[in-house]
């Protein structure tokens, strides 16, 4: 039988995903598992580990059972999945502290601020080609060491996400150089673990994962997955990769000077660079392809319209019914401007900034106000992207990408407040996509990205900016930023109240 088939798993924010692809890029069939965030303080965000992969064994086992021939068909599997989620494990790959902290948790605010007085700063950030962020890996694992010294104590090893689903698939323990270029660990001009940096945060480089390409064989099924699963004996499994470098290929985007809206949970910026470009308020990380990303981030880019529909609606009604009553609201939401730091802000003067609506009155209704959600999102994303702008030089064209793309009223509105137009990818499952392809590479299937990206991504439509639109966005904007600027002090003063009356968990 002809294995022209890759087992593609996404462990992202909101679910697990696992899907058949065919070497076109086209879907066959895909299952979704759901999971939430856990929030038991202001910036804190915890997962379980075991979740994740409680959920991607359930979809394997159930995609092959749904698809009696697919299992013959597989040509490898292959990863991707939320950035910075620090697994810390034991010999046997068991998380000794399940509630990992998530690529948008700042709770190791402190150990960053500590670090950003050191007067070697900026040949750190020339060195790791990054700032430091409360979303590294280096940091949280300061914060776990002096606040879970017990877990510390049994912990062998550091995993990613995804590193972690395929620690559980094979039994070996690696990370791909996307995932790698983020830890703070890095030297960008080598790609290997830096000394300097490892003895700064006090970590040797056993404790580290193995760093491969994320088209390498890393291993192969176990049998005892095999067996619970219905996977077949000896299928390999590659490194994969970020699902932000997963969607950012599986958007066609792997050129130089080519730019990229990928928005799910966050809604993440990126133009693709021969190499890393420090600057204020931008991050660089490898590519699944021999490039480099200088991207910004905004943490809440689709996670505010996920809490408006929580917190309005108790998921009652579907995103498109959301999108259709913002719709019907007038463009700048008759005067509503809604601030989207709903878990503070990683790239940011502020980061424990707050979400807030400000010229709220009577005569607002709910089409209102979830049309200010989406407008707020766009309008942080448009701070992160003038930062990108001035790092990278002018942006012709955006290709969006991720779940987020899928409204024209949504990409209309981003549009017209970034003042661009954005071209959209024909499948909304970019990572998934781009897992294939990297399955793909990694066994032969193609000749190189090039290939790839001809044979499995296609596009969809353009949407141009709107001018009615654009000109009363370019007013609101100035609103919106002078709202972030004078509410600094207002975080502040919510923190010391909040820590009054929160008391963390353990």
């Amino acid at each position: 039988m002809t294995r022209d088939r890759v087992l593609a798993i996404d462990i992202g924010t909101g679910s697990v995903r696992v899907a058949l692809v065919g070497l076109d890029g086209r879907i066959d069939a895909m299952v979704q598992r759901e999971h939430d965030q856990l929030t038991p303080k202001h910036g804190w965000s915890e997962q379980r580990a075991s979740q994740w992969w409680a959920n991607a064994e359930n979809g394997i086992r159930q995609i092959l059972s749904d698809h009696p021939d697919a299992a013959g068909r597989l040509l490898c599997v292959a990863t991707c999945g939320q950035m910075h989620g620090t697994v810390l494990v034991d010999d046997d790959f068991q998380p000794v502290l399940d509630e990992v902290p998530l690529w948008n948790d700042k709770r190791c605010e402190a150990e960053v601020e500590t670090f950003s007085a050191r007067d070697d700063l900026p040949a750190l950030t020339t060195l790791t080609g990054n700032p430091p962020t409360t979303a590294w890996p280096a940091f949280k694992l300061q914060w776990i060491r002096r606040h879970r010294p017990e877990a510390w104590d049994r912990a062998s090893g550091l995993l990613m996400p995804k590193d972690y689903i395929n620690a559980c698939l094979t039994g070996v323990r690696a990370t791909d150089l996307s995932e790698a270029s983020c830890f703070y660990l890095l030297d960008a001009s080598t790609g290997r673990y830096d000394d300097r940096l490892l003895a700064l945060f006090g970590l040797s480089r056993a404790f580290l994962p193995e760093i491969k390409t994320a088209t390498d064989v890393i291993g192969a099924v176990l049998p005892a997955v095999c067996r619970s699963t219905g996977l077949p004996a000896g299928l390999p499994v590659v490194a994969g990769t970020s699902d932000m470098a997963a969607s950012i290929l599986g958007s066609g985007v792997y050129e130089t000077g080519v730019a990229s809206d990928s928005t799910g949970t966050s809604t993440l910026l990126t133009v693709v660079s021969p190499k890393p470009r420090p600057a204020a308020g931008v991050n660089n990380l490898h590519l699944a392809n021999q490039a480099w990303g200088v991207f910004t981030i905004l943490d809440s880019g689709g996670d505010a319209m996920r809490w408006a529909r929580l917190a309005f609606h108790d998921n009652a009604l579907s995103y498109a019914e959301i999108a259709d009553l913002a719709e019907q609201a007038p463009a700048g939401s008759g005067g509503l401007v809604f601030l989207p730091y709903l878990s503070g802000e990683r790239n940011a003067a502020r980061r424990n900034a707050r979400a807030q609506f400000f010229g709220l009155t009577r005569r607002h209704r709910a089409g209102d106000l979830h049309r200010a959600v989406i407008e707020g999102s766009a309008f942080g994303a448009r701070r992160c992207l003038d930062d990108l702008r001035a790092a990278t030089g002018p942006i012709g064209r955006l290709i969006a990408s991720g779940g987020g793309s899928r409204s024209d009223f949504v990409l209309t509105v981003k549009a017209s407040i970034y003042d661009l137009p954005i071209l959209r990818t024909a499948d909304a499952e970019n990572g998934i996509v781009g897992c294939a392809m990297i399955g793909g590479l990694g066994l032969g299937a193609f000749a190189d990205t090039a290939e790839a990206v001809r044979r499995c991504v296609r596009y969809d439509m353009e949407i141009k900016p709107n001018p009615a639109w654009r000109d009363r966005y370019a007013k609101l904007f100035g609103v919106f930023a002078d709202l972030y600027r004078l509410g600094g002090p207002y975080y502040d003063l919510m923190d010391q109240v909040e820590g009054e009356t929160d008391t963390p968990p353990g």
